[in-house]
């Protein structure tokens, strides 16, 4: 996650959720809980076998894609490309559009991942002055440019730019973007307030482990609420000029806790950076955990790990429909706005398609159709849903089902979401990328 992302002690709020009252509006402490955690593991169970594969039409190839990752270049990680690439595999990833903090000692571009490793595209980039930048070359003083000199700069060198964490610049207006996050998991999981003002005592963790080991995918989803806010903000940029919509995993595999034996019958314990947080005896934290009778100093007596890889990456994916898995494809997908992020945790959405048929056939996401040409959007999936329509960020059409079909009565930037019931809480499966109606 961002900087520190959620920290040790939002780690520990979160098995404090165990015991944590319900207040009036629900948020991730009431969503922790063991029951609800299961009945939510349970719908996605069921959802993933009521799924029906779709084919999907046209000469394209979905790629699932995670932007905005981090490893070891960062300071907040420890990420080995090896793990990263792994996870991914199994997470259904195809591509790793990384974000790494600059530093002096490296150089984001030439030296980040890239390349094909063991079937997974690696793109190298950096997250700074507030945006996921992919340059094609190096720019070494990038740091003293300001954003939209940024941006020029990497867009004129055939580069990306995507603005992120909008909750913290709502009111930027910069021109030449690629595009912007519409979802980032960090600015979820800062929304749940109540969990990080339960910021107390590491060692509550140790009683969240068994929700946290039996679920782990539905326990880091316990933070998901609709990203509104971002919403609201993305229809008004693409009013402006079109903006390419992709998701915001902030992978950084930062979250946990780590306790060690020490001399003396204490015990170190430490964030999932290995940073020491504080030391206690051996007896209180016996209380919590087993420590083997036979552990000696120097082993690692409890581990958890709050937002592995696997989890994260799989949280969230920015699907991108290109010819090839290349650097070059998968960008010309972003740039031309041909993506639609999905919150594959719920369940798989390959296969979902958003297009415009006229009389000149067929029009990806992220096309520029007339409206006096009588367009018709349409959407499948594999799975029924409720189906939204927008236009300019206005509701102009709802329908249940596997499909919908929306005929445009007016010019202005068309998109979808689709929406699931997950155990009895409506949340949005997939956000498509709009069609531009001229």
């Amino acid at each position: 996650m961002a900087g520190r992302g959620i920290g040790w002690g939002g780690i520990a709020a979160v098995a404090w959720a165990l015991a944590a009252g319900p207040v009036s509006a629900e948020d991730a402490i009431d969503r922790l809980a063991l029951e609800r955690v299961a009945k939510v593991h349970e719908a996605v169970e069921g959802l993933a076998a009521a799924r029906k594969p779709v084919d999907r039409s046209g000469g394209l190839r979905e790629y699932r894609c995670n932007l905005h990752v981090h490893s070891a270049f960062s300071h907040d990680s420890r990420g080995k490309i090896e793990k990263i690439v792994a996870a991914a595999k199994r997470a259904g990833t195809d591509a790793l559009l990384f974000t790494e903090h600059p530093a002096a000692h490296y150089d984001f571009v030439t030296d980040g991942h890239t390349g094909l490793v063991d079937g997974v595209l690696l793109v190298p980039g950096a997250e700074t002055k507030g945006m996921l930048v992919y340059p094609r070359a190096a720019v070494p003083e990038h740091d003293a440019l300001e954003a939209q000199d940024l941006v020029r700069r990497v867009r004129a060198g055939d580069g990306m730019t995507f603005l992120c964490h909008l909750e913290e610049r709502m009111d930027w207006n910069l021109d030449s973007l690629t595009g912007s996050e519409i979802y980032n998991t960090h600015a979820d999981a800062k929304e749940e307030t109540r969990l990080y003002a339960m910021m107390k005592n590491p060692l509550w963790l140790v009683q969240a482990k068994k929700v946290l080991d039996a679920y782990p995918q539905e326990a880091l989803a316990a933070i998901f609420d609709p990203p509104s806010d971002y919403l609201k903000r993305f229809d008004e940029l693409c009013a402006v000029y079109p903006h390419t919509g992709v998701s915001g995993n902030d992978a950084h595999e930062n979250v946990g806790l780590r306790i060690t034996l020490m001399e003396g019958d204490k015990v170190r314990v430490a964030d999932a950076l290995d940073e020491e947080l504080t030391v206690l005896d051996r007896a209180v934290v016996g209380v919590f955990t087993p420590i083997p009778a036979d552990a000696k100093p120097g082993d690692l007596v409890f581990e958890l790990q709050l937002d592995p890889y696997e989890q994260s990456l799989r949280h969230v994916g920015t699907h991108v429909l290109a010819t090839e898995l290349s650097r070059d494809a998968i960008q010309e997908g972003l740039v031309k706005g041909r993506a639609f992020v999905a919150f594959d945790w719920i369940a798989d959405a390959r296969g979902f398609d958003f297009q415009a048929e006229d009389g000149n056939g067929r029009h990806e996401m992220g096309s520029h159709v007339v409206l006096s040409g009588s367009p018709v959007l349409r959407g499948r999936a594999p799975l029924p849903g409720h189906w939204k329509v927008f236009n300019r960020g206005e509701l102009v059409h709802e329908a249940d089902g596997a499909a919908v079909e929306y005929a445009p009565t007016a010019r202005g930037n068309h998109r979808v979401e689709l929406w699931l019931d997950v155990a009895g809480r409506p949340l949005p499966w997939v956000l498509a990328n709009p069609i531009y109606v001229e």
